[in-house]
């Protein structure tokens, strides 16, 4: 079995560069889901949070004010979990968009709850929506979220088109296995609707690790192959963007893509992210296992909070590895 990138010669990614201070904050309102991907939930039973540990929205909410009057925190993205699973979630957005500072909210989803929610979010301040899709392809959607249905995911992309959360962006993991089969089509798909798409490295996560080993794929690999039929060219991509960016031309039309590449190429010199997970814990990276209790600490004394938040935000450092133990929607990644 052949080893992941990073374990080849056990270098670190750059650290941040001195001053960058993080100003996007994916929030995850709910460890729940809907779906069982395979890169994200083990199979099986596996226990969500109690609910007596997920914090009321209003605690989320008041923690995304503090972090945004303290930290300078100005871009908010809902995560789960799945999102759309909880109730009040729109509520949650029109309160987040009121926060003074605060310039852009999103939200990352699977897409299933989208058609009937996403005219609802929009009034409310949902600017954009990124939507996972791995395959276009019935089965292999069914095999890969244990159930799911696509035709839910793309009922849900053509409402929020409807609704004007632009740009729509497709986020697709990359598997050895299918990738010379769903890769085209996805690139099809995003080309004739207008559609921004961005191809992610599978990490390893949770208890999956051995069938992540089996099915990683270096996007080197995938974009040579498309390269190799000319149809990519690079563009410029921003100093904070974890995606390195290309246009494919596909007919006559050109979609813009994005390459995600956690584990053959860190962007952890580039990265401005804070996470705040379901329990209301603070995370400095989808990797780091150390957490700083915000909603905890708030709940006692805001103006206790500050110091020990600035050395936590200290501590910010690139991951010695890709790989946490963790399953991805414990984390809220």
């Amino acid at each position: 079995m052949a080893a992941h990138p990073w374990a080849e010669d056990g270098r670190q990614p750059a650290a941040t560069p001195p001053g960058r201070r993080p100003r996007t904050l994916r929030v995850s309102v709910t460890d729940r889901c809907d779906l069982r991907c395979r890169y994200c939930l083990p199979g099986g039973h596996a226990p969500f949070l109690p609910l007596d540990q997920v914090r009321p929205l209003d605690e989320l909410l008041a923690a995304v004010v503090w972090l945004a009057e303290r930290a300078g925190v100005d871009r908010l993205k809902l995560t789960g979990g799945e999102p759309l699973v909880r109730d009040g979630v729109a509520a949650f957005v029109r309160g987040a968009a009121a926060v003074a500072g605060v310039r852009e909210i999103s939200m990352t989803t699977n897409g299933t709850h989208l058609a009937e929610q996403a005219a609802g979010l929009a009034a409310a301040g949902l600017r954009r929506v990124n939507v996972s899709l791995d395959t276009l392809d019935e089965r292999r959607f069914a095999e890969l979220t244990r159930g799911g249905d696509v035709r839910r995911v793309l009922a849900g992309i053509t409402a929020a088109l409807e609704a004007g959360l632009a740009p729509v962006k497709l986020n697709a993991v990359l598997r050895r296995s299918s990738w010379r089969e769903d890769v085209p089509p996805l690139l099809d798909f995003a080309a004739e609707r207008g559609l921004e798409i961005r191809f992610i490295e599978l990490m390893r996560t949770g208890s999956e690790a051995v069938w992540a080993e089996r099915e990683f794929v270096a996007a080197d690999e995938v974009r040579a192959s498309l390269e190799s039929e000319g149809v990519l060219q690079p563009l410029p991509t921003p100093v904070a963007s974890p995606a390195r960016r290309t246009l494919a031309r596909r007919g006559r039309r050109e979609v813009s893509v994005g390459w995600i590449t956690p584990v053959s190429h860190p962007f952890c010199d580039a990265c401005d992210r804070l996470r705040l997970d379901a329990r209301g814990d603070l995370r400095r990276c989808l990797m780091d296992p150390a957490t700083f209790p915000l909603v905890e600490m708030l709940r006692t004394s805001a103006e206790e909070t500050a110091e020990p938040l600035e050395r936590y935000l200290a501590g910010k450092q690139p991951p010695a590895a890709m790989a946490i133990a963790v399953p991805m929607r414990g984390i809220g990644g």
